[in-house]
């Protein structure tokens, strides 16, 4: 145990009390887990971390180093569940909770928390909460509407199966279709076909190859009809089988860009009030979702595009929201997502549901059966678009914060000066992206609008050189995912890069703010 770890769990113990022998496992504390570590503490919670592989992308695995003092022990998983679980017995702590910190730690954390006895979701369901495919496969079986699919390594019966689609719908309903890795994360590996060709290519590029993100190998892929509409996200946080709707995300997406008329870039993403005819819509569908795939506790980040015919599911995330959503859930709402989480590990140990179990008993008595949160702020996650490429200049942090925003709370590059940027095509490619917090909804859309213009005129200026041409060619076939788009409108998102900016700017801001002197900010 590391000496700021000891001391933290010193400082926490009650007088005459040598220490607190409970702790919380917390499998790949990294991304946006981050925030449940930081809500631990506050409660005096000792917190052992538990990482899943050590083959996970460098953007999961250096956020360890960074939060390395949380930790009052570290166990590696080394692929034996009974071994590891003798191992987290066998250390100085009593475990009392197994959580997933991000989504490469969420099949682990059911297998731990199920093999340990402790409060769990269990492993009958975990597919249903893990695998693309699976997800979708558990909604047909419950009768909750969801997207048409195969799930298959074969590129015949892929084919097979869009060519009977198309027969039966016609080409112009039948495609784009969407394929994706089966136990991908963060949009890695994601492919819209608009022409068989495009099947066969994503299939050879797919297959077998290793994700960036979760160092695993692509070994099935799911091919799914594209859904057409708006996709919103709705984070929520599970008590014993009851759910809290936490908070409600529209995204605002732009097809087409001057430069790849293909494309589809997301814009901003904002969080809207708890009630409303669409909301009412999808938090019912998704509550209905987390039933069916087992959700029982803790946190869930829900993807789903509202279609003509209802709210359909992209892809269910046991986890919270990623990268920074937990924080401006916080700043919007007043109440943490990390909060009502680290109140769903506290019932199953102390019986303690704080803030969730208070705010899921008042939501019974309403008109709809559920807890309404309340906005103290508006809020919107916004992409920074690039409409150039080549060597960054300038740090785009310091370009953005010069247009004065009124609304501007951070901002996050991903690229740093003197790196490659491209022009953007997806969130693989963005500049970067802002946190956006005012009390008025017109001067969140002003200052977006602000953005897009100061965009336009070159807000990111680059150099062109080879060099560029050297670096940007070879991130940008980083895990075997060579990036190209057909004339058909073949494209793809290669890699989580929202979790890469984010991890690069958490430990670049945390390690000025340890050589200060001033401990971690939280």
């Amino acid at each position: 145990m590391g000496a700021t770890a000891q001391k933290q769990v010193n400082e926490c113990a009650a007088p005459g009390q040598i220490a607190l022998r409970e702790a919380v496992a917390v499998v790949d504390p990294y991304s946006s887990g981050r925030y449940v570590l930081y809500e631990l503490k506050k409660r005096c919670v000792p917190i052992v971390c538990v990482r899943s592989s050590l083959k996970l992308g460098s953007f999961f695995l250096g956020s360890y180093e960074t939060h390395k003092d949380y930790f009052v022990h570290t166990v590696d998983h080394e692929g034996d569940l009974s071994s590891t679980i003798a191992t987290l017995t066998s250390c100085p702590f009593k475990i009392k909770a197994v959580v997933p910190g991000c989504e490469p730690g969420v099949e682990l954390a059911d297998a731990l928390s199920e093999g340990m006895g402790v409060q769990s979701n269990g492993m009958k369901l975990t597919l249903a909460r893990r695998d693309k495919a699976g997800m979708q496969e558990r909604l047909a079986e419950c009768g909750v509407p969801s997207a048409e699919q195969i799930k298959s390594a074969d590129i015949e019966a892929l084919l097979t199966w869009v060519r009977e689609r198309e027969a039966r719908l016609g080409k112009d309903v039948a495609y784009p279709v969407v394929v994706k890795p089966t136990g991908g994360s963060g949009g890695e590996g994601v492919f819209f076909c608009a022409a068989e060709q495009d099947l066969v290519q994503a299939h050879s590029q797919l297959i077998g190859a290793t994700q960036t993100g979760n160092g695993r190998q692509v070994d099935f892929l799911a091919l799914q009809e594209f859904l057409a509409g708006t996709e919103y996200i709705i984070d929520t946080c599970s008590l014993d089988g009851e759910h809290l709707c936490c908070a409600v995300w529209r995204y605002n997406k732009r097809k087409g860009m001057p430069w790849n008329p293909h494309c589809i870039v997301t814009q901003y993403q904002e969080i809207l009030p708890a009630e409303g005819e669409e909301q009412n819509a999808l938090v019912k569908y998704v509550f209905g979702v987390l039933d069916a795939v087992g959700l029982r506790h803790g946190p869930c980040h829900t993807e789903v595009m509202l279609t003509t015919r209802g709210p359909i599911l992209v892809e269910v995330n046991a986890r919270m929201h990623g990268v920074q959503g937990p924080l401006l859930i916080e700043k919007a709402t007043g109440t943490g997502l990390a909060s009502y989480f680290a109140d769903s590990i506290m019932n199953g140990w102390r019986g303690d549901g704080g803030f969730l179990r208070e705010h899921i008993e008042a939501g019974r008595g309403g008109a709809h059966q559920r807890w309404m949160y309340q906005l103290e702020a508006s809020s919107a996650i916004v992409m920074l678009v690039s409409h150039a490429e080549g060597c960054l200049q300038e740090e785009t942090d310091k370009q953005v914060a010069n247009l004065k925003l009124p609304s501007l709370l951070e901002v996050f590059p991903s690229v740093k000066k003197g790196g490659p940027l491209q022009q953007t095509t997806d969130l693989n490619t963005m500049a970067g992206y802002a946190l956006l917090l005012h009390a008025s909804d017109e001067q969140i859309l002003q200052d977006i609008k602000a953005i897009r213009a100061a965009e336009e005129m070159g807000l990111y200026p680059v150099i062109k050189d080879a060099v560029f041409s050297r670096q940007a060619s070879n991130e940008s076939s980083a895990g075997g995912f060579s990036r190209q788009v057909s004339p058909g409108g073949f494209s793809r998102q290669v890699s989580p890069s929202v979790e890469k900016a984010d991890e690069l700017w958490a430990t670049e801001r945390e390690r000025q703010i340890t050589e200060e002197g001033k401990g971690v900010d939280s």
